[in-house]
């Protein structure tokens, strides 16, 4: 009776180490690496990146997945060069998956107040925006219409699935100096920054700027060390010496010279 239960004791807990051997390398087939940045994506963060959009919409993973502080709370969060993926188990999806507001972000980031760009007025062929009062029109309008969240499973992508991914213009298009030091034609949304890029043949003549990268790389950089100010050593005050008084000279007093008594002229008799 004891071999028996000895045995079944044996038994479960093969079974146990290969559910958890058959788990770890259903963990490690799930991931998806990039050598291009040397990290990898999984679980439901990569059925997000796979389903709605990939490269050019999120470009490649530069962190692993990990726990962050976002506005004060702690998620499990992986950035990307153009995104910020968090989860959040709390929301039914797909919304537990979102997105960081990174647009809004590196704005503020670069001490600009999105408030501050030109406004404008409904635009014949544009979308305006009544929320910032903004136009979005042209070949960025067709990009921004092209790509979405998958929310309703219906072919094409909704407005509703625009905003989801990309939010609302912060911006009209204008010209400013992109990070790469080049000058482009940008508009600014709450998750991204669209960038004309003519020298380009369609479709990449829209691109979405590195905001992930940006925000990583300035969040990053070391914080230069002050250079300490050497303190001059105070040089040693020497104390002042008596200097020894002149001995007093005895005033020398010459004898008197004696006072030669005036010999009396002969008076010369008158002339006769």
């Amino acid at each position: 009776m004891h071999y028996r239960s000895l045995r079944t004791i044996v038994l479960a807990l093969g079974l146990l180490a290969l559910l958890a051997a058959a788990g770890g390398a259903a963990a490690q087939n799930d991931r998806r690496c990039f050598p291009e940045t040397g990290f990898c994506i999984a679980g439901r963060i990569r059925t997000f990146w796979e389903q709605n959009g990939g490269l050019p919409v999120f470009g490649f993973p530069i962190g692993p997945q990990q726990a962050e502080v976002v506005e004060g709370q702690m998620f499990q969060s992986q950035w990307f060069e153009r995104s910020r993926l968090e989860l959040h188990p709390e929301n039914v999806p797909p919304y537990d998956v979102l997105l960081g507001r990174l647009g809004a972000d590196r704005l503020r980031q670069q001490d600009r107040d999105w408030r501050a760009f030109p406004t404008s007025d409904p635009e014949a062929g544009c979308r305006f925006f009544t929320e910032t009062r903004h136009n979005i029109c042209g070949s960025i309008l067709a990009s921004w219409r092209a790509h979405g969240l998958e929310f309703d499973g219906r072919a094409g992508t909704s407005e509703a699935e625009s905003l989801a991914l990309f939010g609302l213009p912060l911006s009209d298009t204008h010209s400013e100096i992109s990070s790469d030091g080049h000058n482009y034609v940008v508009q600014w949304f709450e998750r991204a920054r669209f960038e004309l890029h003519p020298e380009n043949a369609p479709p990449y003549d829209i691109l979405l700027g590195l905001l992930g990268a940006e925000l990583r790389s300035i969040a990053q950089l070391p914080t230069p060390t002050p250079t300490p100010t050497a303190t001059p050593t105070p040089t040693a005050t020497r104390e002042p010496r008596d200097r020894p008084r002149p001995r007093p000279r005895p005033t020398v007093t010459p004898p008197p010279r004696p006072t030669s008594t005036p010999q009396p002229r002969a008076t010369l008799p008158p002339y006769p």
